[in-house]
């Protein structure tokens, strides 16, 4: 220790004391006893403490305790700067802002001592006597503020200080009374945020016969009135004197544990834990609902009522029942661009998932390879899978400048699998929101508008409090709804959602706008169950959903049973092998068996984009062996990088491809009685996949062959939209005519899909519809008779189409 640092402690040592009573008041250096102020001893104009009245007054400070040498210590570490602390600047700064959050491993560098042993003995010490340590650091802190800047000994100015230690995060189903008083993390969701309010720390009384005041401090907002009068008043009754009483800013959460911490099994068994969350001072209104944070804290309990006793008698079981809850000291917010600590919080990546990502960059293509391995136990289906990966992926959000960055045109990419009941929609939607942290799979059956978006709710002090819905939960990761088509008018709170990215919320005097970037992937069934090919879209997804909300997905899938044998052989085959196999075979290998080309980073290169005969995605997805595929873990490492740091931007060729795509659909839309509108959504659809397809390959730029992957998705599960003859159908307003045209569109469909030319009486009134009347009908099987030659007559209730030769 050299001179000038001697003198610098010396210095410290001796306010040291008197910091040390406002950190810790209930130490054994200040017992925290009530303060007597005599009003009949102010002399001059000023207060002074009355003669004779000071056996309340605090203990003076001496001038060494017990922990002065472990304070001084932090003092000596925290004046001098380093490359993780900025010296007696980084001090003071913190102690203006009265707020500061560090990394324990950082600070456990900064003193003269073993790097590992010392930061072994904070995490001890943090997990037995973690008020202990945050006052020694805290008051080492200011310290080193005040050696450069004495303006800041201001009475009462006091550091909040909070640790960020990930070695002592625990699962929230840990928390027990056996870790009461100890430092632990919380990784979640917000789902509930009160509102702001003022907490007591510090309430003065007055006598009422002699108007002496007594200042006594409370605990977690709770006090007592004084017993008696310090001037030993007979029959004194106190009042508060509230324009001397001292609050903090005070706000509590609701915090829920993340469905990706629980398994499969475990999560069906049991409803998600949640714990309380207390803010104070700066930490208030670090987060909102819909925020994965994780927060760093003190367990505490504070008594709550008994449901089972609520009388206030001796044996009120009430006195004895606590609840626990976490006075907050640091919060991680994953969801935001930075978190506290200033580092990026969803950077974080092992050598070893690295690797991986650097091994897998050397296969010629990845995107196949992401198809097979998602959901292996759905059999087929690549092309479903591969529109489900890329919403997974989504495209670039495109944003303004400024510091607001406002939300100009969106990156989530929606899903809608519509079809047959059967073809394995719904485990397709609950394995794709395994693959994300912040994946949420609801039920339409079993949802409303307020589970789905906010609510605004009461809590127990009778204040109103925001509820987080599942769109807000699965901020920035994606929101599976089944079952769409059983939630009726209740689809209509997603029209905001799947546009703006918020939801807004107008209730018991509440009005905000809560972000949701969320991807919506639903999966309905038509209005009749399974989709009839004799009807168009419009009437088979009638009361199903609005056309305002089909246009807002990206992506419509069409899936059908569709009849061919040898499907069916493989489809049985494989569900036989499965349940004898009593599950899947574990892969034996991570990439693909083709042979890997250069070092180099191939997916950027000129060889990516000139590919002779190139196959298409469906055959290419179907070629990956079953051996090859990856585990979910490495599946979800890949696609997390992706997301973050793959941002392509569209090349030439790809946009003059979708350009030219864009304006086919548009000039041939007239043509098409059962297709999607074609709108400038279509188009800004067709940008956001092929960002997410060059994604899926790592790449800078989007190549044509990504917009060809594109296409072709788009017109494998848009097979509904079966053009129909060009010449111009009668527009007459007889019901014969609508009947004939609608005849002429189920038969040309059944002959040009399926080959089939001969019908039942039966199947043809079936597809005239309900409630068509018997001589309309025959009116109209004798017009296409004998006026239009359109369909033969051969008895016993068969006819036979010649119609779409």
């Amino acid at each position: 220790m050299d001179q000038e640092e001697a003198v610098a402690v010396g210095a410290a040592r001796r306010i040291c004391p008197q910091l040390w009573v406002r950190y810790c008041p209930d130490s054994a250096l200040g017992e925290a006893q009530p303060e007597v102020i005599d009003p009949s001893a102010h002399v001059g104009g000023k207060k002074g403490k009355g003669k004779g009245y000071n056996k309340g007054k605090p203990a003076q400070p001496v001038a060494s305790f017990e922990y002065a040498d472990e304070v001084l210590s932090w003092f000596v570490a925290f004046r001098q700067p380093s490359p993780c602390w900025g010296g007696h600047a980084a001090a003071q700064a913190a102690l203006e802002a009265r707020q500061l959050t560090l990394k324990l491993a950082e600070i456990a560098s900064l003193r003269r001592r073993d790097p590992a042993v010392e930061l072994n003995s904070l995490l001890q010490q943090l997990m037995r006597q973690p008020d202990l340590l945050l006052a020694q650091v805290a008051v080492g802190i200011h310290l080193a503020a005040l050696e450069k800047a004495h303006h800041l000994d201001e009475d009462g100015l006091k550091l909040d200080l909070g640790l960020v230690a990930p070695e002592l995060q625990r699962p929230m189903q840990a928390l027990r009374s056996d870790i009461i008083d100890s430092y632990v993390g919380l990784k979640g969701s917000v789902v509930r945020a009160a509102a702001i309010a003022p907490m007591v720390t510090e309430l003065t009384f007055s006598c009422g016969r002699c108007a002496t005041e007594v200042v006594k401090p409370t605990k977690d907002g709770r006090f007592e009135y004084p017993s008696a009068c310090p001037r030993k008043c007979k029959f004194a009754r106190f009042s508060v004197e509230k324009d001397k009483c001292k609050a903090i800013d005070w706000q509590r959460i609701r915090l829920q544990e993340d469905f990706s911490e629980l398994g499969s099994e475990e999560l069906s068994r049991r409803v998600p834990q949640t714990v309380d969350c207390d803010f104070r001072r700066g930490m208030v209104g670090a987060c909102v609902p819909g925020d994965s944070v994780t927060l760093y804290g003190i367990v505490r309990y504070m008594p709550t009522a008994s449901a089972f006793n609520k009388g206030d008698g001796k044996n009120s079981s009430s006195r004895a029942l606590f609840v626990l809850y976490l006075e907050v000291k640091a919060v991680v917010n994953i969801r935001r661009a930075f978190s506290s600590t200033g580092d990026k919080a969803d950077a974080e990546f092992t050598p070893l998932q690295l690797e991986f990502i650097r091994e897998i960059h050397q296969e010629p293509e990845r995107f196949p390879l992401l198809v097979g391995s998602f959901c292996r136990q759905i059999y087929g289906q690549n092309l479903v899978k591969a529109a489900l990966l890329l919403s997974l992926l989504g495209g670039c959000a495109v944003r303004a400048p400024g510091a607001e960055k406002r939300l100009r045109r969106r990156g989530d990419i929606h899903t809608l699998l519509l079809g047959d009941p059967g073809l394995g929609k719904s485990e397709l939607l609950r394995a794709l929101a395994k693959l994300t942290p912040r994946g949420v799979y609801v039920a339409g059956n079993s949802s409303s508008i307020a589970g789905l978006t906010a609510s605004v709710v009461r809590d127990s002090a009778g204040d109103f409090a925001l509820e987080a819905g599942a769109l807000i939960l699965a901020d920035q990761g994606v929101c599976c709804i089944d079952e769409f088509d059983k939630m009726g008018a209740d689809q209509q709170a997603l029209l905001e959602a799947m546009e703006q990215q918020t939801v807004s919320i107008a209730k018991a005097g509440i009005v905000c706008s809560l972000p949701a970037q969320t991807t919506v992937v639903t999966a309905a069934n038509p209005a009749k169950g399974s989709w009839d090919l004799g009807q168009t879209l419009v009437q088979n997804l009638k009361g199903v959903m609005s056309e305002a909300l089909l246009s807002r997905f990206d992506v419509v899938f069409l899936m059908r049973d569709e009849r061919n044998a040898d499907n069916d052989v493989a489809l049985s085959r494989h569900i036989v092998r499965q349940r004898m196999a009593a599950g899947l075979p574990p892969p034996t290998s991570r990439i693909t068996g083709v042979p890997v080309g250069s070092h180099g980073d191939w997916a950027n290169s000129q060889a990516a984009e000139q590919q002779p005969n190139r196959v298409t995605l469906q055959e290419r997805c179907s070629a990956v062996p079953a051996n090859a595929a990856l585990p979910q873990e490495l599946l979800m490492t890949y696609v997390r990088y992706a997301r973050q740091f793959a941002q392509p931007v569209l090349g030439k060729a790809a946009k003059n491809r979708i350009k030219e795509f864009y304006l086919k659909r548009k000039a041939n839309s007239h043509k098409a009685a059962s297709q999607l509108p074609v709108t400038l959504r279509l188009l800004e659809a067709l940008i956001r996949l092929s960002e997410a397809r060059a994604k899926a390959e790592l790449r800078k730029v989007v190549l044509l062959s990504d917009v060809e992957d594109i296409i072709e998705i788009f017109e494998a599960g848009a097979d509904f939209e079966e053009q129909l003859p060009d010449e111009p159908i009668r527009k007459g307003k007889t019901k014969a005519n609508n009947i004939v045209d609608r005849l002429k569109q189920f038969m040309d469909r059944r002959a040009k899909l399926d080959g089939i030319r001969e019908f039942k009486d039966r199947e043809l009134r079936s597809a005239a519809g309900a409630g068509v009347k018997e001589e309309d009908f025959d009116k109209a099987i004798r017009r296409l008779n004998e006026q239009e030659n359109a369909l033969l007559i051969k008895g016993s209730g068969t006819y036979y189409y010649v119609g779409a030769q």
